[in-house]
């Protein structure tokens, strides 16, 4: 297969928009650096078949109450996202990838993902099994090497980032030490601002942006209100990904389909992913970089769009080649700290089921939750108390979520 027959939303394509390739050649990969995809989980096909992919899983869903449902990616859209940020088909060599377009490479093909599901086959999840997911990350960050979390999470909230208590939590994570990226959402102009947690000014929300030679902003791409911009953004249409056959997203979207092993998906979730990807890059080159200096690489180092405004926009598009050299110097955020609390009962609350090890309730994939066995895990689209999975459209069509309380995950269209 050559190059030109790939279509622009083909990685092959969106690793060189983003400049990760460049980096590739340098031997910057993300080896060592594992990402915690909090969505609906990964599943073990050949992307991720390498023997240190999945380094662990463990799911909060209520699915985890069942042995035929826990960890199992029913919906496609973890797995997906899984894919660009660190995929690897194997035998796929990043050094000589550009010689071999037929091949299938995430943005940080060596980087390993941490499974965190937390949602079930209708989309449905709880506040409580998301703010304990975030907080099971941020409690085996040091020993998993958790350097990333990907969150492609929109809750609707208009609460101030510091009464909320989601943006409180990934504010938690990203002082812990760990790099946090959410997608600022699908919803365009409306309402003129981000909600939670991408409100929140100390984590990295991301906007969507065309593929190929075309610098745009997608009308979808959730739009800020000048105090609290997307700080940046990343191919987010039609991104072609891994495929989970007889998931959600691949018997009901027909159009996503794009052969036995991948599926286009577009929206802020995809764009969330690259930048993901794209700070585990980050923290392979520079280790010593704190999540403040990340995020100062990855703006500063971005590529104005023309006729885009910052709350449009943020400083541009993604260009993590640049930012690898960028200058971090006085990179230090000081904005005022969240001071909301998780409740007793949102912790508290999260179904626990029999068998094995529990944390809070979840489930680790098996016995050796370090890495040793896999279950799976799934993700879907749905509404939670008025927000939303960033995911909201499949194939061109809407993807019919279940209200769950009020939010969507961060992914807008599919196909």
């Amino acid at each position: 297969m050559a190059a030109d027959d790939l279509a622009p939303g083909a990685l092959y394509h969106t690793v060189d928009q983003i400049g990760a390739r460049d980096l590739w050649q340098q031997g910057i990969t993300g080896a060592g650096v594992n990402v915690a995809v909090v969505d609906t989980g990964v599943t073990p096909l050949s992307a991720f078949s390498s023997p240190d992919k999945i380094v662990a899983s463990v799911d909060f869903s209520v699915d985890a109450a069942s042995p035929t449902t826990a960890f199992v990616d029913r919906n496609g859209h973890g797995s997906h996202l899984a894919g660009i940020i660190a995929g690897r088909e194997p035998g796929a060599t990043p050094a000589d990838s550009a010689a071999h377009p037929e091949t299938f490479l995430g943005v940080a093909p060596d980087a390993g993902i941490v499974s965190v599901k937390v949602a079930d086959r209708a989309g449905d999840t709880r506040l409580a099994d998301v703010v304990a997911g975030i907080e099971w990350v941020i409690e085996h960050a040091e020993e998993l090497d958790i350097g990333v979390i990907n969150f492609a999470f929109d809750s609707g909230s208009q609460l101030p980032y510091t009464d909320d208590v989601l943006a409180a939590t990934v504010e938690r994570a990203w002082h812990a030490g760990i790099v946090v990226v959410t997608a600022a959402g699908n919803e365009g102009a409306e309402p003129g601002a981000l909600s939670s947690p991408a409100n929140n000014p100390f984590v990295i929300a991301v906007g969507g942006a065309a593929t190929g030679a075309d610098l745009a902003v997608p009308e979808w791409s959730s739009v800020g209100d000048g105090t609290r911009n997307p700080d940046l953004v990343a191919p987010g249409v039609s991104i072609e990904s891994v495929r989970v056959p007889g998931s959600d997203a691949d018997t009901e979207h027909e159009r996503g389909y794009v052969d036995e092993f991948t599926f286009k998906g577009s929206g802020s979730s995809q764009s969330a992913a690259f930048v993901a990807g794209a700070a585990a890059l980050l923290r392979q080159a520079n280790p010593a970089w704190s999540p403040d200096e990340v995020k100062a690489a990855l703006v500063r180092s971005a590529t104005p769009i023309p006729g885009a405004t910052p709350e449009i926009a943020g400083s541009g598009l993604l260009d993590v080649a640049a930012a690898a050299t960028a200058d971090v110097s006085d990179a230090t955020q000081t904005y005022e700290r969240a001071s909301a609390v998780a409740p007793v009962s949102a912790v508290a609350g999260v179904a626990e089921v029999g068998g094995g090890d529990e944390w809070l309730g979840a489930h680790w994939a098996g016995a050796h939750w370090a890495g040793a066995h896999w279950a799976g895990a799934h993700w879907a689209g749905a509404h939670w108390a008025g927000a939303h999975w960033a995911g909201a459209h499949w194939a061109g069509a809407h993807w019919a979520g279940a209200h769950w309380a009020g939010a969507h995950w961060a992914g807008a269209h599919w196909a």
